[in-house]
């Protein structure tokens, strides 16, 4: 099991929560660094820069991919802004088998995997304070964040400046450590160094078929 135990048993309750040294390194900056020279993992529809460029650049021979990123282009822009890449829970095995624990404790949930990585170059940015359509549970790769997460009966505009009310977690997470957000409830990541963390999106609202979470073995 990826998920310990009292983390199950406290998630369920669908409140906010933190959980300190809870979980194993799930992914590694050697295993990013691998993803982002991989054309299908840096599509544009898949690989996102956190700004408001809209970006175009020449057809490149032999490409199946053509929506994907240039290469240099890409390794210039991460290191000027946040950035995540989303439907990516199968990037490894601990990955693809987290998520199907995870569609276990919410049985009626589809879970993807979505990595936020900010080199550090440019610690502002991000998303603000905002809320979620999906629960999510938040896990820290590498470096540090500062994470929020406000009443989780408070919910209006998607994205607001300010809060008057004081956040319920208010922490420094570190590798290991996670946080629990659950859908409709406003918060906000704020990295304090080079960092990545592991967004685990629990939509209750699927039409479709869960992903399939068979790993192939050849070896």
């Amino acid at each position: 099991m990826h998920i310990p135990q009292h983390v199950v048993d406290e998630i369920k309750q669908v409140k906010p929560a933190f959980f300190k040294s809870a979980f194993e390194k799930l992914f590694t900056w050697q295993e990013l660094e691998t993803l982002l020279n991989l054309r299908p993992f840096v599509n544009a529809e898949r690989c996102k820069i956190m700004n408001d460029k809209a970006y175009t650049w020449e057809r490149q021979s032999w490409m199946t991919e053509l929506n994907s990123f240039p290469p240099s282009l890409l390794d210039a822009e991460i290191r000027q802004n946040h950035c995540y890449l989303q439907d990516a829970s199968r990037v490894n095995e601990k990955v693809n088998a987290f998520c199907g624990e995870l569609e276990t404790v919410f049985p009626r949930g589809a879970v993807d995997a979505h990595i936020y990585y900010n080199l550090g170059e440019n610690l502002n940015g991000g998303f603000g304070i905002h809320w979620d359509g999906s629960h999510n549970l938040i896990v820290q790769m590498e470096g540090e964040t500062h994470f929020q997460i406000w009443d989780e009966n408070v919910v209006g505009d998607r994205i607001v400046q300010f809060l008057n009310d004081k956040p319920v977690i208010d922490v420094v997470m570190q590798p290991g450590d996670a946080v629990f957000v659950p859908m409709n409830v406003y918060h906000q990541a704020l990295s304090l160094s080079k960092r990545m963390s592991i967004s685990f999106p629990v939509s209750m609202n699927n039409v479709t078929a869960n992903q399939d979470r068979h790993w192939i073995k050849i070896t």
